[in-house]
């Protein structure tokens, strides 16, 4: 869905974050929505040689990301007619900041086994559900908030490109929304401790089709300062993939995180 709002504006090779771009843990660095948009941006604009499925995707976030400007680098790794293997790096200052690689499946036709949905798409009007929308993301509760830790669900509907006046791809929303399993599924108390993350990994079995889009989260911890979160992506014909986030936990205070509530998640 087109719009005038986005994560970031182009110039040449040059993407400058927007105030959309904020981390929910910190207002002057980036958050890991908008730099996993960027990062599926990036290999949008890489060609394969035959028609290819991304099905896996991992991002590791090498430091904090400052509200300035980047730019991005592609590699290929392997090149072949089954498999590419391509490596990403987002760059700040013209050091990497952010380091994530990508598989690409040649496409074929195959048995299928289409898993339902986990959670249905509410019936009736929207009016009637009780729906949070911020800027850029609007979202349906279906289990769990935000402030209290334990499972969750929600649809999420985005409302914002990546990069502004270019269309949003389906890899690029199956990105951003691979972000929002710690928030859904809350390991700890926002209210007592951080838990911000530092990697995410995406599995895929194909790109998300529609508008709404589904996220059913869980989250867990042995108590030694990290967690997992652990969740399914689809959207209203099927799950069509998982996620998943090394959580770094710190109470609230021990280094000096500002009290700010994630946008994704208080939406």
């Amino acid at each position: 869905m087109a719009s005038e709002i986005a994560f970031y504006t182009r110039t040449g090779d040059v993407y400058e974050p927007t105030q959309l771009a904020v981390s929910p843990w910190n207002g002057r660095l980036q958050g890991g929505v908008a730099l996993a948009g960027l990062t599926a941006h990036a290999l949008g604009k890489t060609p394969s040689p035959v028609p290819m499925q991304t099905a896996r995707m991992t991002l590791d976030i090498l430091k904090m990301v400052p509200m300035g400007a980047l730019t991005s680098s592609v590699r290929v790794i392997r090149e072949g007619a089954r498999l590419q293997l391509l490596e990403v790096e987002l760059l700040a200052d013209g050091r990497a900041c952010l380091r994530a690689t990508a598989l690409r499946v040649r496409t074929a036709s195959s048995p299928e086994r289409v898993l339902a949905p986990t959670r249905l798409f509410p019936g009736g009007s929207l009016h009637d559900l009780t729906q949070r929308q911020s800027k850029w993301v609007e979202t349906i509760g279906i289990e769990g908030e935000y402030t209290s830790p334990g499972p969750g669900a929600r649809w999420v509907r985005f409302l914002c490109t990546v990069v502004a006046g270019e269309p949003r791809s389906p890899l690029e929303s199956a990105a951003m929304l691979a972000d929002f399993g710690s928030g859904i599924g809350p390991l700890v108390s926002p209210r007592e401790w951080t838990f911000a993350n530092v990697d995410i990994s995406m599995h895929l079995t194909r790109l998300p089709r529609g508008d709404w889009l589904l996220i059913d989260a869980t989250s867990e911890s042995a108590g030694n300062g990290v967690g997992v979160s652990n969740t399914r992506l689809g959207d209203r014909d099927g799950m069509i993939g998982s996620a998943h986030q090394t959580i770094y936990l710190d109470p609230r205070g021990a280094t000096g995180h500002k009290n700010v509530t994630p946008a994704h998640s208080a939406t």
